[in-house]
């Protein structure tokens, strides 16, 4: 009789508590992230300079967790507190419970703070030990954070730490740096690989290091006497992170900002400003990017934030990633970007070149597709040619009465303003014996797809990035993780943004020419940037490239 009243008790209880009570019954409590989890999260925090984002992430870690302990001393790393964080994760160095990712930065952070010591041979010690269990990717990015520490390493130094070490890994690499004090040839790098066969550099960084002294030796000899500036200091990255539509292309773009930076062995400190992608808060975030020491500035990537910034009293050397809806005479500002009007103009050229006097424009009716159809357009009747008719396709469009119309009024040439996909579906409605055209939309970034087929004997234009990835070779660890197509060409130019801004502050309002990832750039006297891209088209056996610029 008491065990069935506590029963009922208990049942009573039970349903007084509510749906809430019985989902939790039936379902259990939320699943928690776990401390690596948060960890990761706050890490992804630091490298965007977001401390408090850091602390709300370390906020849900148990304190306890070795995690815990691993992300505060890297947070007071990253707020250049070494004492703390040397109190912090020395004890943790031997605890093999935290993953490699957490090994790594607790690594990186204790050579940071010798560094900051000025106990070179000590941070020497952390950066190797940080690599311990990384491959790939991960890797690579540890090995360079190595050499830029070896690279800023006076000579002295480095023979006074090789004297006083007999770990081979360690030898190896101080005399890699003494090797490549003056820059580093194939041949520099042959001899040292024979000397350290064994040795854990990764063949990747070697090529990048070769590549980097190569091209910064051709950098010193076309330049100026007396007119070269070493891009050192502080470059505020302003990119839109804040918003989830942006952040994809955000990210391509810094990675190829930091990796053209690696190869270049520039020391200069890259501060990221996560910005919205809108107009009204971008002057807060240029000013706040100023006043915390910026002496160079890189974007911002919309086209609403670039006007915004043409408006600003902008006194730093600045390369925006996008075109201004307003004109400026602020010679500060270094216009670039990806926009289609280069590329249509480009297509006009060489359609114009080779003698063709009229155009059928097909297009689509989406926004891209107009501001395609219009860029070309506006351009073809500068240049004296003629627009003899333009379609808009869509769902509802009768293929084959399309097919009959252009047939029945020929031209020189067809330009194709659309996408890979819709070019494909468009094409076999066009007069195969018509010249046809396209812009690099046109083409998805796999150079032998067999789903380009439709698309056989189209020219187009794009960046030798996506036609001849193997001419930057130092490039390609850095990118492989990233899908093909667009995120490709926003890593290309995140790294020509770089090369570009180097050419800027070495040779201020001198012309300078450079040969990169997304087309070859020319800055002009004026301050204005031009962009000329490779040549290609169609084939039955994939793309072929027919001129790079």
């Amino acid at each position: 009789m008491i065990q069935r009243l506590l029963t009922l008790l208990f049942m009573c209880l039970w349903l007084n508590a509510g749906p809430a009570a019985a989902d939790t019954v039936a379902t259990g409590s939320p699943l928690k992230k776990t401390p690596e989890t948060q960890f990761s999260l706050g890490m992804g925090c630091l490298k965007k300079q977001d401390i408090p984002c850091a602390q709300l992430a370390l906020a849900s870690i148990p304190a306890m967790s070795p995690y815990a302990k691993v992300l505060s001393g890297n947070i007071a790393a990253s707020q250049q507190d070494y004492d703390q964080a040397l109190l912090i994760l020395l004890p943790l160095q031997a605890d093999k419970s935290i993953s490699a990712e957490a090994s790594a930065s607790l690594h990186t952070s204790l050579a940071l703070a010798y560094e900051n010591q000025d106990d070179p041979l000590r941070a020497l010690e952390q950066y190797v030990q940080g690599q311990s269990g990384l491959a790939g990717d991960a890797l690579l990015t540890a090995q360079k954070q190595l050499w830029q520490f070896l690279s800023k390493t006076n000579k002295v130094d480095l023979i006074a730490m090789r004297g006083n070490i007999t770990d081979t890994t360690l030898q190896g690499w101080i005399d890699l740096a003494l090797a490549g004090q003056d820059g580093l040839s194939q041949d520099d790098v042959n001899q040292w690989r024979n000397a350290y066969p064994d040795h854990v550099a990764m063949d990747e960084l070697l090529a990048a290091l070769i590549v980097s002294s190569a091209t910064s030796s051709a950098a010193n000899t076309a330049a100026p006497a007396g007119n070269t500036k070493a891009l050192s200091g502080q470059i505020a990255l302003i990119l839109p992170f804040s918003s989830e539509a942006y952040y994809p292309a955000s990210d391509a773009i810094e990675r190829g900002f930091v990796a053209a930076q690696t190869i270049a062995n520039s020391n200069a400190e890259v501060k990221i400003y996560a910005s919205t992608g809108g107009r009204d808060d971008f002057a807060a975030i240029y000013q706040q990017a100023v006043s915390e020491g910026a002496n160079y500035i890189v974007g911002p990537l919309t086209r609403d934030e670039v006007t915004a910034l043409s408006e600003l009293p902008v006194s730093l050397p600045t390369v925006a990633l996008n075109q201004s809806d307003l004109a400026t005479s602020n010679r500060n500002i270094h216009f670039y970007g990806l926009a289609v009007d280069s590329e249509a103009q480009q297509v006009v050229r060489i359609a114009r070149d080779l003698g063709m006097q009229t155009a059928t424009i097909v297009g689509t009716e989406s926004s891209l597709s107009n501001r395609m159809i219009k860029t070309f357009g506006d351009a073809w009747i500068a240049d004296g040619g003629q627009v003899s008719q333009q379609f808009g396709v869509n769902e509802d469009t009768d293929m084959n009465a399309l097919k009959n119309d252009i047939q029945a009024h020929p031209t020189d040439m067809i330009f194709l303003a659309t996408t890979a996909d819709n070019a494909r579906q468009i094409r076999p409605a066009l007069d195969a014996a018509t010249p046809t055209f396209g812009l690099s939309h046109i083409y998805a970034g796999v150079l032998d797809n067999a789903d380009d087929a439709p698309l056989l004997a189209v020219r187009f234009v794009d960046m030798p990035w996506l036609l001849s990835p193997d001419t930057f070779a130092a490039y390609k660890p850095a990118a492989q993780d990233l899908p093909i197509g667009e995120m490709q060409r926003w890593f290309a130019l995140g790294a020509d943004a770089f090369s570009l801004l180097q050419a800027v502050v070495q040779h201020p309002g001198t012309p300078a020419t450079i040969k990169g990832l997304s087309g070859t750039l020319r800055l002009n006297a004026d301050g204005s940037v031009s962009r000329e891209l490779a040549v290609a088209r169609f084939g039955r056996n994939g793309i072929t490239v027919e001129r790079l610029p």
